[in-house]
């Protein structure tokens, strides 16, 4: 089957590198024009491609390579650039902060009272340019005040901890739920609507037991391996 043909070309690029994770494929008529046929087979070994988890669409923008596989180890110590094992480096990006009140919710799992405030800082993890999570942290007030300027210079919580005088903490409690992506999330991480993610609720506490952070995080759910350790 000649569009059979066309995925497996398409898909030894991939693999040999011609296109980077996270780089826009040529457009459907480009294809067509390079293997001198009409857009519907090559709409068909794309989708194929697609199906695997080796390509993504993108609403208005195109299909793009996906990213490599990481795993993200998940024990009493869990810190992001630390705990990814993949071939690539990952990085943080922060993309919003702000103070409001905690809901009941976040209230419960913070030891706080409804009407108290906290601070939240929402953002992007990358691996190879291409992003795999989509994080908020929410810190309780008090405890944590000062937080949101130091995760604005630097990304990494481990350092803004340890610029507010906590050393070390531990992860408390970690809930993984199978969820499909949202348009608004499918715009954020760059993969399509209804593409599976792994959502995860953790929350990290002081050596003394009281609570620091509740965090929600959506990875990819075809790019990332999520290892349990009780360590």
């Amino acid at each position: 089957m000649l569009w059979k043909e066309i995925h497996d070309e398409l898909l030894n690029d991939v693999r040999a590198g011609h296109y980077a994770a996270g780089e826009k494929m040529p457009t459907e008529a480009e294809l067509a024009r390079r293997f001198n046929v009409n857009r519907h087979t090559v709409r068909r070994a794309l989708g194929l491609l697609r199906e695997n988890g080796f390509v993504f669409s993108k609403k208005g923008a195109g299909v793009f390579v996906t990213g490599k596989n990481a795993t993200y180890r998940i024990g009493k110590r869990t810190r992001f650039s630390q705990n990814i094992s993949a071939d690539g480096v990952p990085s943080r990006q922060i993309t919003s902060v702000e103070t409001r009140h905690a809901t009941r919710l976040e209230a419960d799992k913070l030891a706080l009272k409804a009407s108290n405030m906290l601070h939240v800082a929402e953002g992007l993890g990358y691996l190879e340019n291409t992003p795999i999570m989509h994080s908020v942290s929410r810190f309780p007030s008090g405890r944590c005040d000062g937080i949101l300027a130091h995760l604005q210079t630097n990304p990494s919580k481990t350092d803004a901890f340890a610029a507010l005088g906590i050393a070390d903490y531990l992860r408390k409690e970690t809930e993984v739920t199978a969820v499909t992506a949202t348009a608004m999330m499918a715009n954020i991480l760059r993969c399509a609507v209804g593409a599976p993610l792994l959502r995860v609720n953790s929350v990290n506490i002081l050596l003394d037991g009281a609570p620091i952070e509740y965090g929600t995080t959506h990875f990819i759910g075809d790019r990332m391996v999520l290892s349990v350790h009780n360590d």
